[in-house]
């Protein structure tokens, strides 16, 4: 299928609310020629995880091939925590939003089990894919490391990686890192513009080269971390 959209969605970190908004009032997505990627960070810090993570699996379930869903490396400090069940991933979880997202979820029972269910959050993150690249672009929720390429590079660099300045090579469009605005640099479009911190959340088409925005009249102020 040939779109005429292509718009990669950046970190949203539970806030349903601008979720719904940029997606059904800004972009106005039509599955009739659009494509959305969401580019990963879909849980921790904000209030709503599991609501976000039902209304984009609903999405890539109703649709498939116009959605792509990403993994950031918050969903995997929750699988982490939930597979190697150290005290030690646990606690890196909970330290960087995993509390908001067991919140969500109504207990931590919920949010691990793997049986079918709309309120399971371990199988969503089985299901999610690291990269997605199209003839001009790449898209990946952190970056590629100096030197790789991104069939190379590990998984976790794929999903920690910051050096979106230094890259060089095919575009790249990733999130991960905020931002007040979508930036562009040589090589790379950082799309992560603080939904939980600065109540922006914002998408990026490189086909049409356009900008979409949401945001939060109000947002509570929160401290901003990198993780």
């Amino acid at each position: 299928m040939e779109f005429k959209r292509q718009i990669a969605i950046g970190d949203i970190h539970g806030c349903y609310g601008l979720t719904v908004d940029l997606v059904e009032n800004v972009i106005k997505f039509n599955p009739d020629q659009d494509q959305l990627i969401f580019i990963g960070d879909y849980i921790d810090r904000g209030t709503d995880s599991a609501q976000v993570v039902q209304y984009v699996d609903d999405l890539k379930n109703k649709y498939n091939e116009q959605i792509v869903l990403l993994a950031g490396n918050h969903e995997y400090l929750a699988y982490n925590a939930f597979k190697i069940r150290t005290a030690e991933m646990f606690q890196l979880w909970i330290i960087n939003g995993g509390v908001n997202t067991i919140e969500s979820y109504d207990g931590i029972e919920n949010a691990q089990r793997y049986e079918s269910s709309e309120r399971s959050l371990v199988p969503f993150v089985e299901r999610l894919e690291f990269y997605y690249e199209t003839k001009t672009h790449i898209f990946v929720h952190g970056g590629i490391p100096t030197g790789e390429t991104v069939e190379t590079a590990k998984k976790q660099s794929l999903l920690w990686e910051r050096n979106y300045e230094r890259y060089r090579g095919k575009d790249i469009i990733v999130g991960h890192t905020p931002h007040k605005n979508v930036t562009k640099y040589k090589n790379a479009v950082v799309i992560d513009t603080g939904a939980v911190f600065y109540g922006k959340l914002s998408a990026y088409d490189p086909i049409n080269d356009k900008i979409y925005d949401t945001i939060v009249s109000n947002p509570r102020p929160r401290s901003r971390q990198k993780v």
